[in-house]
């Protein structure tokens, strides 16, 4: 995260596309059943973060419309099991 705060610091990308990456990032690999739960629940627990950041930021209608989807996504997140690892 530090590497996206950097950029934004540097005009390399917006708050909002870094915001809006991180959490999809998060909620990408909060799904992916190839990690461990743990892990995957970590990212669940930190995307309030990026989602805190993208409702401060925004500024027209088509965020709002992208920040419902993302919120939706959220919400109706359905996670899988993680693989068990083979002995």
């Amino acid at each position: 995260m530090s590497l996206g705060v950097s950029l934004v610091e540097h005009g390399q990308i917006s708050p909002w596309h870094m915001s809006l990456a991180s959490l999809n990032l998060f909620l990408d690999t909060a799904c992916d059943p190839a990690l461990p739960w743990h892990w995957r629940n970590l990212c669940l627990d930190h995307a309030w973060r990026p989602l805190h950041v993208l409702q401060q930021l925004v500024s027209d209608r088509m965020q709002q419309r992208t920040l419902d989807t993302v919120r939706n996504r959220l919400a109706t997140l359905r996670l899988q099991p993680s693989l068990s690892p083979r002995n």
